[in-house]
């Protein structure tokens, strides 16, 4: 399939180029603080005023603040600008060295457009109206000559109702252009505001606009991945409308209830549970509002999109904002403001709640957690009698260990008894392994010391969802069966990466990337912890593709020069930033990488080791010095890897 056709199938018929440089008349903002309007004013007096009143009527000298805030003056000094160019002197020369500068940016990007067979619009800081049907925005960051946060705000409110007056139109595919060096950080920040999906979105350095194929290549990768990005977008925002419908919903049910019930709650049920209305009103709103989210089909229906998804081409990793860990705590735990609401009950810890060696506290031999700064436990006793005064006289703790997310240690691995992530005391994060063969108990006044808030050395670190809580119990009362969950999102480590090539003279190399290239990305692991995928950004996919391309593979040691052969395919370059690199764990050690075998069916159970074609060596930042000193031959591509917690 051609790459016009490409396009075409994905939907892209139209486009539209969005940069201030296409603006015919300067606008105030782009003008304000010109040192030229002083001269301007000076020299625009007596007989010179007359000039301008000419084009201007009622033009007074003495009014200039207010005039240099007027577009129509500004456009009649514009107009004119041929004919009285010895008053304006350089007034207008900044913004018009502005326009010549960006020309070539400009073309660049219609050339771009143009190979690919996209009609196009050309438009200024006015593009609301001509860019609601587009299919593809190609737009400037900053929409005006100040490069500053008031143009950058411009853009993204200007695009933001773009997107909003499309109505029930796909939502648009979005490059972002611009000269400053940091657009990747500033491009983040961008597509969160505008509410973009990254499927949807690519950014490019106005200087890499001429590469060739550069531009061609992001336009094409958002055509390959549109309709399932489109499918997404449409659940989220589906989800989002709905769900503030249902928040009205759930409020007009519950007015249903008055202080005459609440009354009759506390004094016929409440009271003798020994629970605060408040708390048990919030655990009434929570239910009602997520039944009234559940009755909305139109949820249900745009949910059923996701699983069309296509499997291939795999999808570009953009991980500079991507954080699975957040998205997985906020599944398994309370909110920590919900855990501090006082209940009333009598104990001060509930069923699910994890407990802790409190923070700045000593963990002694003698205390609580017996010297062991790792061990924690789950309170597994029934949150109904925990909540009575004549409820139990002891509370049973199930002992778990925190161990440290490291994937250079075993035991990353998922399993029933494994809770996989919590994080502690100074943004620490852990996964929890528990034992149910090392149980213990306490009784309600030790419970009461050890929390106190003041003397006591135990914190309440986390509280369990209700069902996982009960998943964690029925496992410690019976191996039969337990309580369905679901299943935890894959977890992710950012990372950055230098890279190296083993010589046949021995030792390394440093395979050579731009000043301003960092090499990031995401490695991902599944719930079995063992085989995972280390994929690079694709903020580095043109730039480390140029850099494979051009490597002199005249010194790399002969048995890896298969393996940089190898690298140079396209097809198996595009692999590095999509599927990734896949290598089995713990990185205790240098561990083979290599890329999924193509066109090899793959194993279907995550347990199994992937089908791969070895073409590189992993190692951790820290361990890697007497690596590449001491390189081995075979190695291939060598990957130095630094997690975010080691930058």
């Amino acid at each position: 399939m051609s790459d016009i056709q490409q396009v075409r199938d994905a939907g892209i018929r139209s486009a539209i180029i969005v940069d201030d440089g296409y603006d015919a008349i300067p606008q105030v903002e782009e003008l304000l603080g010109e040192e030229g309007w002083e001269s301007f004013f000076d020299d625009a007096q007596g007989t010179a005023a007359a000039q301008i009143e000419a084009i201007f009527p009622g033009y007074a000298p003495e009014d200039r603040e207010e005039l240099k805030s007027n577009q129509n003056f500004i456009n009649a000094l514009w107009q004119e600008r041929g004919n009285i160019g010895d008053l304006l002197g350089d007034l207008f020369g900044t913004y018009e060295h502005k326009i010549q500068d960006n020309r070539p940016f400009l073309d660049a990007a219609e050339a771009a457009v143009t190979a690919l067979g996209i009609p196009f619009n050309r438009c200024g800081r006015d593009f609301v109206e001509a860019a609601v049907e587009a299919d593809l925005i190609v737009i400037d960051l900053f929409l005006g000559i100040q490069q500053g946060v008031h143009d950058r705000e411009f853009t993204v409110d200007r695009l933001k109702q773009v997107i909003e007056r499309r109505g029930e139109r796909p939502l648009p595919s979005i490059v972002l252009m611009s000269q400053v060096p940091n657009v990747d950080e500033l491009a983040k920040d961008f597509r969160r505001d505008v509410k973009l999906h990254a499927s949807a979105f690519r950014h490019i350095r106005k200087n890499d606009l001429s590469k060739p194929g550069r531009m061609e290549g992001l336009i094409l990768t958002l055509a390959s991945h549109r309709s399932d990005s489109q499918a997404l977008a449409t659940f989220v925002e589906t989800w989002e409308t709905k769900a503030i419908e249902a928040v009205h919903a759930a409020a007009g049910t519950l007015r249903k209830i008055d202080i005459d019930d609440l009354q009759h709650i506390r004094s016929m049920l409440l009271r003798f549970e020994g629970l605060n209305t408040s708390s048990y009103m919030l655990d009434i709103f929570d239910r009602v509002l997520q039944y009234e989210i559940e009755s909305h089909s139109t949820v249900l229906d745009a949910a059923l999109a996701l699983d069309e998804m296509a499997d291939d081409p795999a999808p570009l990793m953009i991980s500079n904002d991507r954080d699975t860990y957040t998205v997985l705590e906020q599944t398994l735990f309370v909110h920590p403001k919900r855990c501090a609401h006082a209940t009333g009950a009598e104990w001060p810890i509930a069923f699910g709640d994890i407990l802790g060696p409190k923070p700045g506290n000593p963990v002694t031999a003698r205390g609580f957690f017996l010297g062991r700064e790792d061990l924690v436990f789950f309170v597994a006793s029934p949150e109904c009698d925990l909540i009575r005064k004549d409820g139990l006289t002891t509370v049973l703790l199930v002992a778990g260990s925190l161990k440290e997310i490291d994937m250079a240690k075993p035991g990353l691995a998922v399993k029933a008894e494994t809770t996989p992530v919590i994080t502690v005391a100074e943004g620490k994060r852990f996964q929890v392994d528990w034992d149910f063969g090392n149980l213990h108990t306490i009784n309600l006044a030790q419970a009461k010391r050890l929390l106190h808030k003041d003397r006591g050395n135990v914190s309440i670190v986390a509280r369990l969802r209700e069902g996982l809580a009960l998943s964690l119990r029925q496992q410690l009362l019976s191996n039969v069966g337990r309580v369905g969950e679901l299943a935890p999102l894959p977890r992710s480590f950012r990372f950055q990466a230098d890279l190296y090539l083993p010589l046949q003279k021995g030792g390394t190399q440093p395979i050579p990337m731009p000043d301003d290239v960092t090499i990031t990305g995401n490695i991902l692991i599944p719930r079995r912890g063992q085989f995972v995928a280390a994929i690079i950004d694709s903020n580095c996919e043109d730039d480390l593709t140029a850099a494979l391309l051009d490597l002199n593979l005249e010194n790399v040691a002969h048995k890896s020069r298969e393996k940089f052969l190898m690298l140079k395919e396209l097809a198996r370059i595009r692999q590095i930033f999509r599927s990734g690199f896949q290598v089995e764990l713990p990185l205790d050690r240098p561990r083979a990488a290599g890329l999924l075998k193509i066109g090899v069916e793959q194993p279907e159970k995550d347990s199994a080791k992937p089908k791969i074609d070895k073409v590189a060596m992993i190692v951790k930042g820290e361990a890697a010095e007497d690596v590449l000193t001491n390189a081995d031959q075979s190695s291939g591509l060598i990957l130095q890897v630094y997690l975010e917690s080691e930058i």
